[in-house]
């Protein structure tokens, strides 16, 4: 096995070892990819908190905001009807 750091790769490709979200900023992710990069985090850097509570909030807020616009959608009255 090769201990040594591995190269960082050209400017502009990502890493092929890291997740295809991985080089996202966080507020252009998906709530597919929050819930995931949320499950990586735990598995592989359970103490990196503040990337921890990143994703969590923005994950929270993305699913309130969905439930919100669902919930309005479906309980607002339609046009009123006329004869």
């Amino acid at each position: 096995m090769n201990s040594e750091p591995r190269a960082a790769p050209p400017p502009g490709r990502p890493d092929p070892a890291l997740p295809r979200w991985a080089a996202k900023p966080v507020r252009r992710l998906t709530a597919g990819e929050l819930a995931e990069a949320l499950a990586y985090l735990e598995r592989h850097h359970p103490d990196d908190d503040v990337l921890g509570r990143a994703l969590a909030g923005e994950f929270a807020r993305r699913t309130a905001a969905s439930e919100f616009a669902h919930r309005t959608t479906s309980t607002r009255p339609g046009p009123p009807h006329r004869p």
